[in-house]
């Protein structure tokens, strides 16, 4: 997929047509196309005009031009759970809660509709992720053997690195005692979720 066909996809899920763009960019239609169709490269500055045109970050359309992945990742607001929030969110496991409750939001390049960022205040261990400010959850995701998970129990919240061997499964980390399971006798009162980014904010 081109950096045009990936623009073209872009601007259908932003519902904008090629003539309105071209007039928020201040170009020509017939310019647009070229983009579109492949037949211009952007620079910087028509980056940047297509960053403010389509109203969305820069990074996103950095990401349109590496042609690194075929699969379509478009950065958007997430919702940010604190400590009561993510608690309450635990009790009920609403994937709509986080964007309903959530006092704040910020960019992420994700696919889960239902993906939040938690805060670590508030989760006894962060599997030696403490100096994060935010991590991403992405509750839709697969879980496999070595990924790091946002752990929610009626006791605790942790994250931990899980680790699969034959048929059981083992929540480690360095603080507390191992969670040792199998997928046939997991506790009701605890759940998983793979955590797919740590963001130190500025």
């Amino acid at each position: 997929m081109t950096f045009g066909d990936k623009l073209r996809k872009l601007m259908k899920s932003r519902g904008i047509k090629a003539i309105t763009l071209a007039q928020r960019m201040g170009v020509s239609c017939a310019y647009v196309s070229q983009l579109i169709t492949g037949i211009r490269k952007p620079g910087r500055e028509t980056l940047l005009k297509l960053s403010k045109s389509l109203e969305v970050p820069l990074d996103t359309l950095l990401t349109l031009e590496s042609d690194a992945s075929e699969k379509m990742f478009i950065s958007r607001k997430v919702p940010v759970l604190d400590e009561a929030q993510i608690e309450a969110w635990g009790d009920c496991i609403d994937l709509d809660y986080p964007s309903l409750v959530a006092k704040s939001f910020e960019y992420a390049t994700t696919d889960d509709p239902g993906a939040f960022y938690i805060t670590t205040k508030g989760i006894n261990s962060c599997g030696g992720l403490e100096n994060c400010d935010l991590l991403l959850v992405e509750p839709n995701k697969p879980v496999n053997s070595g990924d790091t998970v946002f752990v929610w129990s009626s006791k605790t919240l942790s994250i931990r690195k899980m680790i699969i061997k034959e048929n059981i499964i083992i929540l480690m980390d360095e603080k507390q005692e191992p969670i040792v399971f199998t997928p046939d006798n997991q506790k009701q009162d605890l759940r998983y979720y793979r955590v797919s980014l740590c963001l130190k904010k500025l």
